[in-house]
């Protein structure tokens, strides 16, 4: 009897651990704006690779484009609908940090020690850090090495004279210098060269502390852009209105245009292209070497209402490791945001690595250094510049000033 109540218990024990270790499984509900076909980012990879070393916790991961996250997250924030882990970025972190609706990891946490200190600096609200970064991204000049070595050019153009000059001998050869869009390739141009010129720090034009109207490095700047048009690097008007999201990237892609600034993030698309030799290259300035500008990208917050934040902590912590985040980094040509990192940019942004040590500036958008708005004044005012070349600078530059004082 003893016996056979030994193998009834031990079948029951059997039976229950099943149900046991169903009811220990976490499904961690997370959002991002990458990890799609278009954009894989490396996470279907590592969202594998995490799941294997912890079975007990499934990952769905839901693409949300960045543009629908201002939209579709906030209800769930507020609602009982939070997700588990977000990607975010400085702009959602600042108002929904300030909201108390994201986990506060703390400045003791593990991985904040290794942050480079001028990310560490952007992520950090008083003793409150809601974000873990995840990159650190250039935005620089893409160059078809192609076209450009059919004019006798063997290097990628680092300061304004080499541009001119690149300019002028492929539009005498009949080829298209340069893809210069209102949205995005000019204000890159512009806030590189900008900054770089200032004698004074990004976050002074933010608070409105220096105005860009009657500022010299942003007047000359602007004075640049009609050297370029004069130097044949583009046609303004037909640069305008030019999609760069989209007709850009393509007519690049075609080999249409030699050179195009732009994101990183576009080298993985590139390289797919057969035939099309391109380095990525810092933007062309004043200064020799260019400008190496570098994008705060992205990081993954928690929810504060998050009823998993342990399996959530558990997910953050994995992209800490050196090992693991720099799959991310190498699908996005990315550097690491940790001073010990390794990065993940292949040999042909060589060029855009040889600035970034002496000649970085970061993206003042991505750091909060100047206000979400202005961005998008900066490419409506911008465009309307390339429409009318000879508007007057400090009619567009005051724009900037009334937007930054709006937004204080």
């Amino acid at each position: 009897m003893s016996m056979r109540k030994t193998i009834l218990g031990a079948t029951a024990l059997a039976m229950a651990l099943p149900a046991a270790a169903m009811a220990q499984s976490v499904t961690l509900d997370v959002t991002a704006w990458k990890g799609n076909e278009t954009e894989p980012a490396g996470l279907p990879e590592l969202i594998e690779k995490f799941e294997a070393e912890h079975p007990d916790i499934d990952v769905e991961l839901s693409y949300i484009s960045r543009l629908d996250t201002d939209v579709v997250l906030p209800p769930r924030l507020q609602g009982n609908n939070a997700p588990d882990v977000m990607m975010t970025d400085m702009p959602l972190v600042a108002v929904w940090g300030r909201a108390g609706l994201l986990h506060d990891y703390g400045t003791d946490a593990e991985w904040y020690g290794r942050v480079d200190p001028i990310v560490q600096k952007a992520i950090t609200t008083g003793e409150a850090v809601n974000i873990m970064p995840l990159e650190i991204i250039g935005m620089g000049n893409f160059v078809n090495m192609g076209l450009l070595k059919k004019v006798g050019i063997d290097k990628a153009p680092t300061t304004i004279e080499e541009l001119k000059a690149a300019c002028t001998a492929l539009d005498a050869q009949g080829i298209k210098p340069m893809v210069f869009t209102g949205g995005f390739s000019a204000p890159l141009f512009v806030v590189a060269n900008g900054l770089q010129r200032a004698d004074v720090a990004a976050a002074e034009f933010g608070s409105g502390d220096v105005t860009f109207e009657g500022n010299e490095a942003f007047s000359t700047t602007l004075d640049t852009v009609r050297e370029l048009v004069e130097a044949k690097c583009f046609d303004p008007k037909a640069q305008a209105g030019l999609d760069p999201w989209s007709t850009a990237l393509t007519e690049f892609k075609a080999g249409n245009f030699a050179m195009m600034p732009q994101g990183a993030w576009n080298i993985a698309d590139f390289k797919k292209v057969e035939g099309l030799d391109f380095v990525f290259a810092p933007i062309p300035a004043l200064n020799e070497g260019g400008v190496a500008l570098d994008l705060f990208g992205i990081g993954w917050s928690i929810s504060a209402n998050s009823e998993h934040k342990e399996a959530a902590q558990k997910f953050v912590d994995f992209f800490t490791r050196d090992e693991n985040l720099n799959v991310m980094l190498t699908a996005e040509a990315a550097y690491s945001p940790f001073s010990d990192g390794t990065a993940g940019t292949p040999e042909l942004a060589a060029p855009y690595d040889a600035a970034r040590p002496d000649n970085v500036i970061m993206f003042p958008f991505a750091t909060l250094a100047w206000p979400k708005p202005l961005e998008m004044e900066l490419w409506d005012s911008l465009t309307s510049f390339l429409l009318d070349i000879d508007q007057d600078n400090d009619a567009i530059l005051s724009r900037w000033d009334e937007t930054v004082e709006d937004s204080l």
